[in-house]
């Protein structure tokens, strides 16, 4: 059993709050990450009253990434910076959360930082345009994104590809995967599952067996290739409508055989106590690993 490293994070609902996005923010984002003003002025801010922008889709740092731009502000100092607006005492992040982490891990106490007065609407618009636009979101945070826009915003799978600068079937395919079960997202996530696999994935007839499935391909260390195989293989083996009925003790055998083997196992139990078990294996390297497990040596 492939153990879950993590939860899936924010949902849809807890990106936006109880915020609805107008179109009008997600044009003004635009205005709010501008440079520096004539008028405006660089003050130095306590990291320790800097929060993150609370509709942050992200969730998940390059650590190695970090470390390397805390070395750099280790040397250089905080070139740019940062953009946040100001809640009560606190400040929130508009802009610059990866030089705030950096500074915190350089051990430095404040940061420069441009304070502009920016509503929710363009918070929650800003940060989902923004790391769509950078690459900065893995899979599954950047569908929630698109799904995000696409219900807050109103817009078609077109319109949201059009407005983040990606191919039409790019969103689609992404959008597809928020209807993987959470512990095969989280695989994606921790990266165990390339997007690939995981759309293979989604082939599958019988829906309920994803999860284990996708855990045999984390353990087995399956490519895509053998993934688009395997749930070949695995529907060819689901019944159409109207075919027999399978007996439950066939498929309690059979789940118990998967169990054991990893692998497809078809059980075709016969009225007088014959019957035929069909174990399926997707390369001589997968014969020789189930071959050892019933302690068959062959030369």
């Amino acid at each position: 059993m492939v153990s879950k490293k993590g939860g899936l994070g924010k949902g849809m609902n807890s990106l936006f709050g109880a915020n609805n996005v107008s179109k009008e923010a997600v044009e003004h984002t635009k205005v709010v990450t501008k440079e520096q003003e004539a008028t405006e002025q660089v003050v130095k801010l306590p990291l320790k009253d800097i929060q993150p922008n609370p509709f942050q889709p992200r969730h998940h740092f390059d650590e190695s990434k970090l470390k390397e731009l805390s070395a750099s502000i280790t040397e250089n100092g905080v070139l740019t910076p940062i953009i946040v607006r100001q809640i009560g005492q606190k400040f929130e992040i508009i802009a610059g959360e990866r030089r705030v982490r950096a500074s915190k891990l350089s051990g430095l106490k404040s940061i420069s930082a441009i304070v502009r007065h920016v509503d929710d609407d363009t918070m929650a618009a800003l940060a989902l345009i923004e790391n769509l636009q950078r690459d900065d979101l893995d899979a599954i945070e950047e569908a929630q994104a698109f799904d995000a826009l696409m219900t807050r915003l109103q817009m078609t799978q077109a319109e949201v590809a059009e407005k983040v600068g990606k191919d039409r079937a790019t969103v689609a395919n992404l959008l597809r995967l928020l209807k993987l079960p959470e512990l095969v997202q989280v695989l994606i996530q921790d990266g165990e599952l390339s997007m690939g696999q995981a759309r293979a994935l989604l082939g599958l007839k019988k829906k309920l067996q994803i999860e284990k499935v996708a855990e045999t391909v984390v353990f087995r260390g399956l490519n895509v290739r053998q993934v688009e195989n395997l749930v070949r293989q695995m529907n060819e083996g689901v019944p159409e409508p109207n075919t027999k009925e399978i007996s439950p003790f066939a498929v309690s055998l059979s789940n118990q055989l998967e169990e054991k083997f990893g692998t497809k196992v078809k059980v075709n139990a016969g009225r007088k106590g014959n019957g035929k078990i069909e174990i399926n294996y997707v390369s001589n390297e997968d014969l020789s690993r189930i071959l050892a497990l019933l302690d068959i040596e062959v030369d």
